[in-house]
Order: structure tokens, then C-alpha cells, then sequence
């Protein structure tokens, strides 16, 4: 395996961005302001799926599939499951151990079932 390059300034300044809007969106869901936390989870999902790819290039493969999970997860909290859905397949494509890949294939599965509730629902 090859060894993992280092941070470059770009993913280094990304992930600072991704660090304090998280930090923003977690205070306002504590706040029970989960409204104005929405827009903040999305651009916090958006800044972890830009990462991802930035880590693979870097050689970094597991941190790459930790930033798709986060980035799924903060596309459910902000209510968009279809996303969520492709991000935690995209990493069960890449390194994780057992527990880790047992976790996010049972998030994917409850993505697929609101999913496909809301199929059912808008076809109703």
C-alpha cells in the first residue's frame, strides 16, 4: 500500500471551512433551531463530498470513505435521503472495517425506506 501524501493547502482550508460550519450547525440543533441548522448541514455535506475525492488523490482511501459517511449523514439532516443514499453506497465501495461497513449499510437501507416512502406517498 502506498504511503498516504500529505494535506495539501486547499483540503487543509476545506476542511477548517467544513470544521466551523459544523460546528455552527451542531450549536443551532442543540439551540432546537433546526431550521436555520438546515442550510448549514448542506453546505457541510456539500464541503465533505468535495473532500472525499481530494483524499483519494492524496492516497488517504479511509479517511476519503469517513468524509462520504459524514457527508451522507448531514444530507439526512437536512432532509434530502436521495443523496444520503448514493454517498453511503459510494463509501461501502471503499476501506472500512466490519462494524463500520455494518453501520452504513443499515443507513443506506433506511435512506432507500424513506425513499421509498416518499415514492409512495407522491404517488398516492
Amino acid at each position: 500500500m502506498a504511503k498516504a501524501k500529505p494535506y495539501t493547502k486547499q483540503v487543509k482550508q476545506l476542511m477548517a471551512e467544513k470544521s466551523r460550519l459544523l460546528s455552527k450547525a451542531e450549536a443551532f440543533e442543540q439551540m432546537n433551531l433546526g431550521e436555520t441548522a438546515q442550510p448549514l448541514w448542506a453546505t457541510v455535506a456539500a464541503s465533505e463530498e468535495r473532500l472525499a475525492p481530494l483524499l483519494d488523490l492524496l492516497g488517504r482511501e479511509s479517511e476519503a470513505a469517513l468524509h462520504r459517511i459524514s457527508a451522507a449523514s448531514a444530507y439526512e439532516r437536512c432532509g434530502q435521503p436521495g443523496r444520503a443514499a448514493n454517498l453511503y453506497r459510494a463509501a461501502l465501495a471503499g476501506p472500512l472495517d466490519d462494524a463500520a461497513r455494518k453501520d452504513v449499510g443499515k443507513k443506506l437501507t433506511a435512506c432507500l425506506k424513506q425513499l421509498q416512502r416518499h415514492a409512495t406517498q407522491s404517488v398516492a
